[in-house]
C-alpha cells in the first residue's frame, strides 16, 4: 500500500493537498492502491472529504484510528450525524469548554485555562490545555492529551493516554511516540511491503525515519524551495520544513521534486546521492491531441486577467493589484479577478477600493472549479516569489494563458519561457514598489505582444506535463524501490 501522509486537509486547501489529488487520479490511472493518512486532529474532515469527492475509505484518519479502532482502515471515515458545537464559559464569559461532535461521531472536549501573559503581566492568556475524545455513540473516553505552546515549536502535544484500544490501555509521551504506534499498525494490517509519502509534518519524518523495525520504502515530496541560505557552501540554510529531512538524507529512500532545476539545485549540496532525487511533477494536464487545436479563433489582444491562489502575504496579490492599478490609464478595457480565499482578503478589498480599482479588479472568491474558469481569461497574473512547482501556472499554461510573474525558484523559471508562453521579471524583497514596476513591465510586454501567437506557443509549451507521462515516472520509481 501507499500511503500519503498529510496533517491535514479542509476546504479550502494549500498546493500540498492539491498535489495530493493529483497523485491520487495519477495512481487511479496506472492502478497503484493507495490511501490519504491525516495526522492533524481535523473536525470539519467529513465535509473536506465530501467537498472534494474523496471516498470514505480512501482516507485513515489518526483520531478516528483510536477512537473508533481498526475497523476504519475498511471502512474509512463515516458520516453518522450532523455537527454540533458548545461553548461553556464561567462566571467571567471566558470559555473554559469548547465541545464539538463531529460529523462521524467524536466528542471532542477542549479544555481551555487562564495563565499568565509572559509579555503583560496585566493580561491573561486563554489557551487549551487539554484535550479528550470520545465515542459519541458508547458515551466512553478514548483519547487524552495534554496541549502546551512551545516558543519555537509551536503546539506540542505531551502525555497521550488511549484507552481501550483493542481490549489496551495505551500510552505515549509525545506526538511522535504516539504516530510511530499509529504506522506500525498500519504497516501490520497491510502486510505487503508497505510506501510511506511524506508530504507535510515533521513528527511522521521522526517516527518513521528511526524505527528500527518497518520494513518499508520511505519518500519524502519536496513541495517549495528547500533553500533559505548558501552563503556559505558547506552549511547551507535549509527551509525549517525540509531541515529534519536534509540533515537524516540517508533515511528516506527517495526524494522527489517538481523541477529539473530543483534537482540540480539539490545535487550542489548532495553531489553523490543522484539516484535519491527524482524529478516528478507535482502537477499535470490532461491528456489531449495538439494537432486538433483550432488556433484561428483566438482573440487579437488580451483584456481579461486573473489570478488563483490563497490570499496570503507570501503570495503578494498587492503587489499584483499596484501593477494593474498603474497600467489602467493606458489601457482602460482590462480587467483584473483574483479568485482564492484566506487571511488576506479584507485587507486587499480595502486596498482595491482606495485605490478606486473596485471598476476593474475583483475579488472572486473560492473556486472549486479552476479548469472551466480558466477558459474565461486571456493572461494569468502572480506575484509570489517562491514556488515550488506552481500548481495554478501548470493549469492557466494548460488553457493557454501566458503567464506573468517573477523569476522565482523553481516552478515559474522551469515552466515559463519569457516571450514563449509568458514573461519572468526581477523581484526585491526588500523594494516592493521596484517589484511592482517590473510586474507591470511584463504585463505590458503582453499587450504588446501579437497574442493569437503567444497563445498557441503557450498550450503547446506544457505537452510534457501531459498525465500519461507523470504517471509512468511514479510507477516506474516505485517499481524501482
Amino acid at each position: 500500500m501507499n500511503f500519503f501522509i498529510n496533517k491535514a486537509m479542509g476546504i479550502g486547501n494549500s498546493g500540498v493537498e492539491h498535489a495530493q489529488f493529483y497523485r491520487a487520479k495519477l495512481f487511479d490511472r496506472v492502478n497503484l492502491p493507495y490511501k490519504y493518512i491525516f495526522t492533524g486532529l481535523v473536525k470539519e474532515l467529513s465535509e473536506a472529504m465530501e467537498h472534494w469527492e474523496l471516498k470514505q475509505n480512501q482516507v485513515i484518519d489518526i483520531w478516528e484510528f483510536f477512537t473508533f479502532g481498526k475497523k476504519i482502515v475498511e471502512t474509512g471515515v463515516v458520516r453518522k450525524n450532523e455537527r454540533l458545537d458548545k461553548i461553556f464559559k464561567d462566571n467571567s464569559e471566558t470559555h473554559r469548554i469548547v465541545q464539538t461532535l463531529t460529523s462521524t461521531g467524536m466528542l471532542i472536549r477542549e479544555h481551555i485555562e487562564k495563565s499568565p501573559n509572559p509579555k503583560d503581566t496585566n493580561l491573561l492568556l486563554v489557551s487549551r490545555y487539554k484535550i479528550e475524545i470520545f465515542d459519541f455513540e458508547t458515551g466512553k473516553r478514548k483519547i487524552m492529551f495534554n496541549e502546551y505552546r512551545h516558543p519555537r515549536r509551536g503546539r506540542i502535544l505531551e502525555n497521550i493516554h488511549v484507552y481501550d484500544f483493542e481490549g489496551e490501555n495505551l500510552f505515549f509521551k509525545n506526538e511522535v511516540l504516539f504516530q510511530r504506534y499509529f504506522f506500525e499498525c498500519l504497516d501490520e494490517l497491510f502486510s505487503e511491503k508497505n510506501t510511506f509519502i511524506l508530504d507535510r509534518g515533521e513528527e511522521p519524518e521522526v517516527a518513521l525515519f528511526h524505527h528500527k523495525y518497518l520494513d518499508c520504502n520511505l519518500i519524502e515530496v519536496i513541495h517549495a524551495d528547500h533553500l533559505g541560505d548558501r552563503a556559505v557552501l558547506s552549511a547551507p540554510m535549509w527551509n525549517n520544513y525540509y531541515e529534519y529531512l536534509l540533515t537524516h538524507i540517508d533515511a528516506a529512500d527517495r526524494v522527489v521534486v517538481s523541477t529539473e532545476l530543483q534537482r540540480e539545485d539539490f545535487l550542489v549540496d548532495f553531489p553523490n546521492k543522484d539516484e535519491k532525487f527524482v524529478t516528478i511533477p507535482v502537477g499535470g494536464i490532461r491528456d489531449k491531441e495538439y494537432s486538433v487545436i483550432d488556433f484561428s479563433k483566438f482573440k487579437k489582444k488580451p483584456t481579461r486577467f486573473m489570478t488563483a491562489s490563497r490570499l496570503a502575504s507570501e503570495k503578494h496579490i498587492d503587489i499584483a493589484i499596484k501593477a494593474f492599478v498603474s497600467l489602467h490609464e493606458d489601457y482602460p478595457d482590462i480587467i483584473f479577478d483574483i479568485y482564492g480565499q484566506g487571511v488576506e482578503e479584507g485587507k486587499l478589498q480595502q486596498m482595491i477600493t482606495e485605490l478606486q480599482a473596485s471598476d476593474y479588479i475583483c475579488l472572486k472568491g473560492h473556486s472549486n472549479n479552476l479548469e472551466e474558469v480558466y477558459k474565461k481569461y486571456d493572461v494569468f497574473i502572480s506575484a509570489s516569489y517562491s514556488e515550488g512547482f506552481g500548481l495554478t501556472y501548470i493549469e492557466a499554461l494548460d488553457a493557454g494563458l501566458p503567464i506573468v510573474t517573477f523569476k522565482a525558484r523553481f516552478g515559474a523559471m522551469e515552466l515559463i519561457k519569457n516571450g514563449e508562453n509568458g514573461y519572468l521579471r526581477d523581484f526585491s524583497r526588500q523594494d516592493e514598489e521596484f517589484s511592482a514596476h517590473q510586474l507591470a513591465f511584463g504585463l505590458q510586454e503582453i499587450l504588446k505582444r501579437y497574442y493569437p501567437k503567444l497563445k498557441k506557443s503557450t498550450i503547446t509549451s506544457v505537452e510534457q506535463f501531459q498525465d500519461h507521462v507523470i504517471a509512468e515516472k511514479w510507477r516506474r520509481m516505485l517499481d524501482g524501490l
